[in-house]
């Protein structure tokens, strides 16, 4: 009876050693992951975090879907993501125009920067100004000048109208002194501005690197709206070496990175960085990048968040503008 009692002791100690430690802990990820793209299939951020999918799938031990959920001017992927579960299992593929412009025109939009945690910047899109390839202008100070002489508007392509590479132009415009112009809203930067600069509808326009690709000799770039050269565009000087500094830094661009739902575990937040930051470093990823005319510039996660708020400080006036300029 005694052994009895003892071996039925040795059982019971076991069982509940084995409930006090529990079930080993899986490694993160144990399913596929999801990057959300707020904009439309085909778009380069579209192009760019596919490319990023397929490159860092094996790596990460679990397939990386892409998902494209638009709308909203980005905000309905941002708040989609936002009210995802914090587990690391859903990913957004962020863009200054919904995390930050979108927040600065709509305060009750239903987010904000303490609902994300920041992966790495990866993507800084420079905008430019571009006229047709018989303007007179061949440079910044040249352009300058012939716009203050004209008797007219300068009639200047902003892309769209309440967007970031707007308020770069108009900004860069008045950093120059021109003051006399129109601004022309289009759907984007691509390609029905530089369609109407070349029929004649506009002297100038905002404008992109992959503008050069497409229409080739029938533009010219006169500046990169950016501090620095861009590395596989470096014969387009900036507007900065050119006398006009817009005093924006990386704001000036059309930055995007990668975040995940705010509490989010931070060894998964580790793990993801460490997989899909190494890939978007790798000549792989960045060449593959520079035949689409998308520059990388990598931003840990500090840097990334930092610059969500220097954003806002510097685009706010900006956008108030528009407001005032909407209402009157």
């Amino acid at each position: 009876m005694n052994r009895i009692i003892a071996r039925l002791g040795v059982v019971v100690c076991v069982a509940l050693a084995a409930f006090a430690v529990g079930p080993a802990q899986a490694e993160f990820p144990e399913k596929p992951v999801t990057i959300v793209v707020p904009w439309q299939a085909g778009s380069s951020p579209d192009v760019a975090m596919r490319t990023l999918a397929s490159l860092a799938s094996d790596d990460l031990g679990q397939p990386i879907v892409v998902q494209n959920i638009v709308g909203g001017s980005g905000s309905v992927g941002t708040l989609a993501v936002k009210n995802a579960a914090a587990d690391g299992y859903t990913l957004l593929n962020n863009w200054v125009a919904p995390h930050v412009v979108a927040r600065l025109f709509n305060p009750e939009i239903g987010y904000n920067d303490d609902d994300f945690a920041p992966l790495f910047g990866l993507i800084a899109l420079p905008f430019t100004l571009a006229v047709r390839a018989d303007h007179p202008a061949t440079d910044v100070p040249s352009f300058v000048a012939w716009a203050n002489a004209q008797d007219r508007p300068v009639n200047v392509g902003i892309c769209a109208a309440l967007s970031v590479p707007r308020m770069v132009m108009e900004e860069f415009l008045r950093a120059s002194g021109v003051e006399n112009y129109k601004p022309v809203p289009f759907n984007g930067c691509m390609p029905d501005n530089v369609k109407a600069l070349l029929d004649g509808s506009l002297d100038a326009t905002t404008g992109v690197l992959i503008a050069e690709k497409i229409f080739g000799d029938a533009i010219r770039t006169l500046a990169v709206l950016t501090d620095d050269r861009v590395s596989f565009a470096d014969h387009l000087p900036t507007a900065k070496e050119q006398g006009v500094d817009i005093g924006w830094g990386k704001t000036s661009q059309g930055w995007a990175g990668l975040v995940a739902p705010a509490g989010t575990p931070e060894a998964a937040l580790e793990k993801l960085r460490a997989v899909l930051g190494k890939h978007v470093q790798t000549p792989a990823f960045l060449d593959k990048m520079t035949a689409q005319f998308i520059p990388i510039e990598y931003s840990g996660p500090d840097e990334f968040r930092a610059l969500w708020t220097r954003s806002a400080e510097l685009l706010e006036p900006a956008v108030q503008r528009l407001l005032k300029e909407k209402k009157e």
